[in-house]
């Protein structure tokens, strides 16, 4: 027993809406550690439509690999531990299985109030199908209440998101809109009548209560614009979390049994996500940015300089959404990361059988590199709406989400199963684009949120597996920032292994370079960037000394300028992404 509360061994597991991932955590000479990991189909779709058999498959997996028992003969946890090594103390899950929350936001100003009800969605999976406001015709034709009341009909959303005015202000704006949503409702029938949940003027509450009585569900929280000048968005975020639990969550067909063997309750993967970049981020003093590329969502979550944002876009993947990136990113867009040509409409063919059967894996050289160059795309799109959110940063000249990021955690199946982790590596780094020194990390035990379940449970748990077996160190890159020809040397660097072997070399602007530095090894690396070039130290010219820690990829030298620009003809981008490959080693 390595703690007060007699729990040793842990299953969390992350019901993903195309894999289900289960670790096994013990104790291990006295401290927690991984000891392993289950890989298994989702089973949520017919004609299995029972969550819970995927995790049993992946259970099955640990079982074979270890030779303990963890399930009985009708196939339900062994627990608590036994005697013989059989058996857990704990299960805890996280999910991502559940289809989005489709939502209307109406408000009364676009740029204001509605502005802040979306960033109190961000972070929960949502899916916005309108909004109603009263300033529609600052976008388009002004919408008659007749229109509004038709979107809302047409769409039959999940819930209606009223915002809108400060505390204390005028109530006759609030009503106006309340008055659309209700009559909306009304011409409902009771069973598709959706959630209201109002986060406006808290004097206008009665109001809005008066008139939506009877019409539906009224669920009122704090104003996220209390004032102009100050944003409020917790207690609307807290409720949208809730709301997606009852209504999204709880139908996935088999959940009452997950949530029965769960010690706590179960969270979705992008909430225990985004706590996990935090506490990286508290415990480490480090400005972390985290990315999640899924199926059918993709998470960006960062803190920079101590403030959390987190965006997921439910609508994009790398299954059942494939076709949406297409469509938002363009398929130009996609096709320009591939080393060769590829015809639009064989690209099409191949994100349509994608579509239709999102559980197949690639079976080409091509169809792989066509899945990383929709990563790309979903992560580039994902990654400009979080930099919309960042609050006093939506108008910084720069592509990523922050410059400076000490660390860079990637997760999801197209990085974590790359062939070579130099693919993995090239993803964050095309889209991304930090500059100065940065550590790159992988998630491929897909252990990253389920773990912050876990430390619900048993906090030293998840700390000690996070200090040993956590992430795999890609390696650490340098990013100098500044403008030359392609060619002339951006800066020059000595690295010293720990052996005691030293190399020297001019990395000229525009190339990629690796310096081998395999994991568990250190370097000191001294860099002189000449006089064109930043390399995060706020000082063009200005060279520094640092120490390093090796990983599966190395030390990345990316030269190639910021923001990143791609060779204006199809055969010269495909000659340059190939060559950037050829550079981490694929």
């Amino acid at each position: 027993m390595v703690n007060g509360l007699g729990i040793e061994s842990i299953l969390a597991a992350e019901c993903g809406s195309t894999m289900t991932k289960v670790i096994l955590i013990d104790v291990v000479d006295g401290q927690y550690r991984f000891v392993a990991q289950g890989e298994a189909l989702s089973t949520i779709e017919p004609p299995q439509a029972d969550v819970l058999l995927g995790v049993r498959h992946a259970i099955g997996q640990i079982e074979e690999a270890t030779g303990r028992l963890l399930l009985d003969e009708q196939g339900q946890l062994i627990t608590p531990e036994q005697a013989s090594g059989n058996g857990i103390d704990v299960f805890v899950a996280t999910t991502s299985a559940a289809a989005p929350l489709r939502l209307i936001l109406a408000g009364l100003t676009r740029d204001v109030s509605i502005e802040s009800a979306r960033r109190a969605i961000s972070s929960t999976y949502t899916l916005v199908e309108d909004t109603i406001s009263l300033d529609d015709g600052a976008q388009r034709e002004k919408r008659s209440a007749e229109a509004r009341i038709r979107i809302l009909q047409r769409h039959r959303p999940d819930a209606v998101f009223i915002v809108g005015g400060t505390d204390g202000g005028a109530i006759a704006p609030v009503a106006d809109i309340a008055e659309v949503v209700a009559l909306a409702c009304s011409i409902m029938d009771s069973a598709t009548r959706p959630q209201i949940v109002f986060a406006g003027n808290k004097e206008a509450r009665p109001v809005v209560a008066e008139i939506l009585g009877g019409k539906g569900e009224l669920r009122a929280v704090d104003n996220v614009r209390p004032a102009l000048d100050v944003e409020s968005v917790a207690a609307a975020q807290k409720e949208m979390d809730t709301l997606y639990r009852e209504r999204k969550m709880a139908r996935i067909p088999g959940f009452g049994g997950l949530s029965a063997w769960s010690s706590t309750a179960v969270l979705p993967t992008t909430r225990a996500f985004g706590y996990l970049i935090q506490y990286l981020a508290r415990q480490y003093g480090l400005n972390v940015v985290g990315v999640d590329i899924g199926g059918a969502t993709v998470t960006v979550a960062g803190v920079i300089d101590g403030h959390f944002t987190s965006v997921s876009r439910s609508d994009l993947g790398l299954s059942h959404n494939v076709a949406r990136v297409s469509t938002e990113a363009g398929l130009e867009n996609i096709l320009r990361w591939l080393p060769f040509d590829m015809a639009v409409t064989e690209a099409r063919n191949i994100i349509a059988d994608k579509q239709l059967r999102p559980m197949t894996v690639p079976q080409t050289r091509r169809e792989l590199l066509l899945e990383q160059a929709i990563a790309r795309e979903a992560l580039r799109l994902t990654l400009a709406e979080a930099r919309q959110r960042w609050l006093g940063r939506p108008s910084a000249p720069y592509p990523g989400l922050s410059p400076f990021s000490d660390l860079i955690v990637g997760r999801g199946g197209v990085l974590a199963h790359a062939p070579h982790y130099g693919q993995a590596a090239l993803i964050l780094l095309d889209v991304l684009q930090p500059i100065g020194v940065s550590s790159l990390a992988l998630d491929v035990t897909s252990m990253a949120a389920p773990l912050w379940v876990t430390a619900a449970i048993e906090p030293l748990a998840a700390a000690q597996v996070m200090e040993r077996d956590g992430f795999l160190s890609l390696g650490t890159v340098l990013a100098p920032v500044g403008t030359a020809r392609e060619g002339e040397i951006a800066l020059k660097l000595k690295i010293t292994y720990d052996d005691g072997r030293a190399l020297e070399m001019e990395v000229p602007y525009g190339s990629l370079e690796v310096l081998p530095l395999t994991t568990g090894h250190k370097a000191t690396l001294e860099l002189r960037p000449t006089r064109r070039f930043d390399i995060g130290l706020g000082a063009k010219g200005r060279g520094a000394t640092t120490e390093l820690e090796g990983g599966a990829v190395g030390v990345i030298i990316d030269a190639r300028g910021r923001p990143l620009s791609l060779p204006a003809t199809r055969e010269k981008q495909q000659a340059k992404i190939q060559e950037w490959l050829w550079s981490v080693g694929s």
